[in-house]
């Protein structure tokens, strides 16, 4: 049976939603303003085992909830997996408890946003004026309807590695070599050489909170764009932070997500494992890496999403909602490359004379 919950405000009746420079639920209607009760309890991390045996159980299609309103009477369908969600009809806010139970791995930890609407749309101005070739005329487009704050899930990836590694060292040197030039002429010229040896060797290195996306809409290149997050601030999942924001479970193969996990790991160790090795250069790299003590835990991540047209081109840009850090891409200026050519053609133009 379905568990769907609102969150009325005590004082009005009204909704209540998560206020990130409040840090605490505040009423849409009267303003009042009530603090989340914050656990003391630590966000613990989870065997790697428990994780590995629920990559093997495939993800269900989703199912529907029908909500009907207490307010309007209206009835609103929505995906299990959506965490929170608003009465189609008049707006009531409502949490689906069981949304992330629609998986096999629950979330532990959430990390609240901090940036507001406001100030999310005071960050991409700044960063859509920077930039002799953007076209500015876009900072007078109103996006407030379209940027949307989303909590994605994650998991974070710990492990300590023991590498071996060995391969060719090489140094450089130099030879001087006598050769003739087109006219018959002798001359001298210094050639690079390279000498290789062997070498072999060991270290250890511990990683902690490898980050990967659980959310097939966004890439992990998007996402790494918009790091860090600093997730000291993980607080124990409350599902009242939820309350406002777009939210719902990862839709990501979890085996894809260990893959993804595993290939970070082992990119870093092979560009440590090189600088061991390299001399001037290298080659023949071979590194042996085992993996203990592998732990993870899946926490929720605030992230502002914004899709837009702007003169019949679709742009996006993505916001860290704790740092405030934006990645997208920029319309450019016509007029300004227009510009910019016409006068490397004349300059052009005016040197080819000058040298006539």
């Amino acid at each position: 049976m379905q568990v769907l919950k609102e969150h009325p405000c005590p004082n009005c009746n009204s909704e209540l939603n998560f206020d990130a420079d409040k840090n605490a639920l505040k009423c849409l209607h009267c303003g009042a303003i009530f603090p989340i009760e914050k656990s003391s309890q630590v966000v613990e991390e989870n065997n790697i085992r428990v994780f590995k045996d629920a990559a093997a159980i495939p993800i269900e299609p989703v199912t529907t909830v029908i909500y009907k309103c207490s307010k309007c009477g209206q009835e609103t369908q929505a995906g299990a997996d959506i965490a929170f969600f608003e009465c189609r009809s008049c707006g009531n806010n409502v949490l689906n408890p069981e949304a992330y139970k629609t998986r096999t791995i629950t979330p532990t930890g959430i990390l609240p946003f901090h940036l507001s609407k406001q100030e999310a749309l005071d960050v991409f101005k700044q960063w859509i004026g920077k930039g002799f070739w953007n076209d500015s005329s876009l900072k007078e487009l109103s996006l407030a309807d379209k940027l949307e704050g989303h909590y994605v899930p994650f998991f974070t990836f710990d492990c300590q590695t023991y590498n071996q590694w060995e391969g060719y060292a090489g140094t450089y040197y130099y030879e001087t070599i006598r050769t003739k030039d087109a006219s018959g002429k002798e001359v001298t010229q210094s050639v690079q050489r390279t000498r290789w040896y062997w070498r072999e060797g060991s270290f250890e290195r511990f990683f902690d909170d490898i980050l990967i996306c659980g959310n097939t809409r966004i890439t992990q290149d998007q996402i790494n764009k918009i790091y860090p997050f600093n997730l000291q601030q993980v607080e124990l999942f409350n599902p009242e932070y939820l309350l406002g924001w777009h939210a719902r479970a990862f839709d990501k193969e979890l085996s894809d997500t260990f893959d993804a996990a595993r290939n970070e790991i082992n990119d870093r160790v092979q560009r440590e494992a090189a600088q061991h090795l390299a001399d001037d250069t290298y080659k023949d790299l071979s590194v042996q890496t085992r993996y203990t003590s592998e732990t993870f835990k899946q926490v929720i991540l605030p992230v502002w999403l914004c899709q837009y047209l702007f003169k019949g081109k679709t742009y996006h840009f993505i916001i860290n909602g704790q740092t405030g850090t934006i990645s997208g891409n920029k319309p450019l200026s016509t007029s300004k490359i227009v510009i910019a050519v016409v006068i490397a053609i004349i300059v052009i133009a005016v040197l080819y004379g000058m040298s006539q």
